[in-house]
């Protein structure tokens, strides 16, 4: 009784760490239907079929206070998900570094590096999700970013990509 009444609490103790901050609330390939109703959403269209909706962090993880002032990007192409994108700038933490570690697995830094003065990147495949943790030093100040993909949705995303790549450099 004592084990499973233990392994229950576990259970438990494990789903509320998880669902404190779930980013993917809604699924890779899912239509933005579930951002109409919020009232902190934003939404954002583009000329290439695209869509990104862009929602503070206190709002999808109300119990995480350590990415507070972390902006979280959702881009939907032709009406499908296909990221999810965390920026933090001109924060001196490592706030999106550590959430990165604590949900996805944690990564090895240079011996004698301490996180703050770390830049680079580290990428992690989970199931069919594709993870890309950035640290940059900018001109004024570090920038995190999280990107968050689906394997399923790639083509899609670079497709979309390559589009705006290319009106970008036709503009100049």
């Amino acid at each position: 009784m004592k084990k499973l009444f233990f392994t229950i609490l576990i259970f438990c103790l494990g789903s509320k760490i998880s669902f404190a901050c779930d980013l993917t609330f809604v699924n890779f390939g899912d239509k933005p239907d579930k951002f109409l109703e919020n009232q902190f959403a934003l939404p954002i269209k583009d000329d290439f079929n695209g869509e990104t909706i862009i929602i503070p962090s206190n709002v999808v993880c109300p119990n995480n206070k350590s990415i507070e002032n972390t902006m979280i990007e959702y881009l939907f192409v032709d009406n499908q998900l296909v990221l999810i994108t965390l920026r933090r700038a001109y924060v001196n933490d490592t706030a999106i570094m550590d959430f990165t570690m604590n949900k996805y697995g944690k990564f090895n830094l240079p011996k004698g590096k301490s996180k703050k003065d770390w830049f680079g990147s580290h990428t992690w495949e989970i199931g069919n999700n594709l993870i890309l943790y950035v640290r940059a030093d900018t001109e004024v100040g570090p920038a995190e970013v999280l990107e968050i993909s689906n394997v399923l949705y790639l083509q899609k995303l670079y497709d979309w990509r390559g589009k705006v790549a290319e009106w970008s450099e036709s503009q100049q």
